[in-house]
């Protein structure tokens, strides 16, 4: 183990650890946000936010280079918050405990928040970088991204003058990235009503667990275990031969986040309490042992008794189920521009009960809006057909690739020079931010890439410390041959 302030480029890595030192999930990034303005106010550098709370910092052309065209860098501050059931971490309190281990950074527990503190971080340590020639630069830092991009979406016009963009919020060295897919979220609420627990009933609990999760865009197509699916599977099986009534059923945390763990608590007839064990042991086993070997082999269930005096009905028991099993999850359509990008997925991320209210949230990719559109179209009537309430607020488009654009050209020309090859150039089955701005600046010239990134969105992820000085070498470069 060893610590963060010894690794290079050391202003890179001083800024994200200062980031990681406040709570920073999406909606709650008045701490980091506040940080950074310190930050800002510390070097003279002036910031300006906006009425959602992004903040633009803006860092001068180093002397000699103030005549050069503007670029725009830009990332996103906030985080998803994920841990392992048996970690001790409060996301709107605590820091992030950081570990460093060989060549890579990594967390105690949870998810690191690499996506995207380390890309925010290069962009600022530009201020900190006496060596590095460039123009006058801004770096936009955006809230609330992984919630469904909202921060760039209430970017105004005019909120940063510059015409050239550069995200770093992408997550493999070897690539530079030219597309992403759009997204739409679709939420469905069941209204139950509660009732008394059937005389002659028990309680059991069945919690799924130790499944890998990870990014619903990146990890999609790894056919990962979906602990809500999984769940609901183990509950209908028991329902074809009882009557199983809900008490609750929760999973997921985040809608872009694959589930990694779920829970539900249900009654059934006290006779048939044992049969109930042994259907979802059976399902849980057949599922693991096909399905998920191989893939995610950590997969754990168990049932056990629970106090249980109040319930869903029967019925709508039976229709929240129904619905669960019926909303599509996974890959549904490949690319067939791009060979092994997906081009379509739907991931159900979350499922929570409070009272006799049932919710339930997709989110859902594609990188043609038609498809998009079939996709919600699809769940709604799915909903529709459930005779449940379907809310699908607006989604964020897609990043159409620009095969000609000048900051692309620049970038392929200085990785090749630097590392002896040329870059992949590929699109991104995620939402990168730069659909949203180009909607307000139909002529900004934007390319994406950054370091090798592990295990996004799951207390899995990590960042390679190599690899973000291979990028820090390639931006920098990029930097000073932008600045002429």
């Amino acid at each position: 183990m060893g610590k963060l302030d010894r690794l290079q480029p050391a202003a890179v890595w001083k800024v994200f650890e200062a980031m990681n030192g406040v709570p920073r999930g999406s909606g709650n990034e008045t701490g980091v946000i506040d940080l950074l303005k310190a930050w800002a106010d510390e070097r003279n550098l002036p910031w300006r936010d906006d009425a959602v709370g992004n903040l633009l910092v803006s860092i001068p052309a180093k002397p000699g280079h103030e005549k050069a065209k503007p670029v725009l860098i830009q990332g996103h501050v906030d985080m998803v918050c994920e841990k392992n059931s048996a970690t001790k971490h409060d996301f709107e309190n605590d820091p992030i405990r950081m570990l460093v281990n060989g060549d890579w950074v990594t967390a105690d527990g949870t998810t690191l928040g690499a996506d995207n503190a380390i890309g925010c971080a290069m962009g600022l340590a530009l201020a900190d970088s006496k060596n590095v020639a460039h123009g006058p630069v801004e770096v936009l830092l955006t809230v609330d991204e992984e919630r469904g991009l909202t921060g760039a979406a209430g970017v105004e016009a005019g909120f940063f003058k510059a015409r050239t963009m550069i995200n770093l919020d992408s997550e493999q060295d070897d690539a530079v990235f030219v597309g992403c897919a759009g997204g739409r979220d679709t939420v469905f609420t069941v209204q139950n009503r509660g009732t008394r627990a059937p005389k002659d009933s028990v309680g059991r609990k069945v919690v799924i667990g130790g499944l890998l999760g990870g990014h619903s865009g990146l990890d999609i197509h790894k056919n990962r275990g979906n602990a809500i699916k999984i769940l609901t599977r183990a509950l209908l099986a028991a329902g074809r031969e009882m009557e199983v009534r809900i008490v609750t059923i929760d999973g997921g945390s985040m809608r872009n986040a694959i589930p990694r763990e779920s829970e539900a608590r249900v009654v059934v007839p006290k006779a048939q309490a044992r049969r109930f064990k042994q259907i979802v042991d059976a399902c849980c086993r057949s599922i693991g042992g096909e399905e998920l070997a191989g893939i995610d082999d950590g997969f754990t269930w168990k049932v056990s008794a629970v106090q249980a005096p109040r319930c869903l009905s029967l019925d709508g028991s039976k229709r929240t189920l129904g619905l669960l099993a019926a909303i599509p999850n996974g890959v549904t359509a490949m690319s067939t521009d791009i060979a092994g990008l997906v081009e379509s997925s739907t991931n159900l991320g979350v499922v929570k009960t409070t009272g006799g209210k049932v919710r339930a949230v997709c989110c859902s990719r594609s990188s043609l809006m038609s498809a998009l559109d079939s996709l919600v179209v699809q769940h709604a009537q799915i909903g529709a057909l459930a005779g449940v309430k379907v809310e699908q607020p607006e989604g964020y488009p897609g990043w159409k690739p620009n095969m000609k654009s000048r900051v692309l050209g620049v970038v392929t020309k200085r990785y090749t020079k630097i590392f002896g090859a040329e870059p992949l150039l590929l699109a991104i089955h995620a939402g990168l931010e730069c659909g949203l701005l180009t909607e307000k600046y139909p002529d900004l010239d934007i390319v994406s890439f950054g370091p090798n990134i592990t295990g996004a969105h799951s207390p899995d992820e990590q960042v390679q410390i190599s690899s973000v000085q291979k990028i820090w070498k390639l931006f920098t470069a990029t930097m000073e041959e932008l600045a002429g």
